[in-house]
């Protein structure tokens, strides 16, 4: 996924540190540009479907599609928040896979520690 969105080999770790670490890279400026108004409804909609959802790419995409749609939003304005709550940065791996990678319980608990700072 990474070799695309790299030329050099030494671009790789910022794009796949977040899957190493226990918590994701702080970026003031990534979380002040995608945790909106509408963050805290849209965070806490996504960890309730991500619990029971099917771990897979395309679910994990349709699933925040759907919450997006309901709340009038496109899935870039969607997915925003969900990205710096899971990856800490505004852009990197394409979301859904990265999700996928990072497994269920690591993400609903960042998307959790994302909201509890909302809040």
């Amino acid at each position: 996924m990474a070799q695309t969105r790299i030329a050099v080999l030494s671009e790789i770790m910022p794009m796949v540190d977040f899957l190493f670490l226990d918590e994701p890279p702080a970026d003031e400026a990534a979380w002040a540009k995608a945790m909106k108004a509408d963050a805290p409804a849209l965070l806490a909609a996504v960890i309730e479907a991500y619990e029971a959802c099917e771990w897979q790419t395309e679910a994990l995409k349709s699933t925040l599609e759907t919450i997006g749609a309901e709340r009038g939003l496109k899935l870039g304005k969607a997915q925003a928040p969900v990205r710096v709550a899971v990856t800490g940065r505004t852009v990197g791996l394409p979301l859904f896979e990265s999700i996928e990678i990072l497994g269920r319980e690591r993400t609903v608990a960042r998307l959790r520690a994302a909201l509890d700072r909302l809040s």
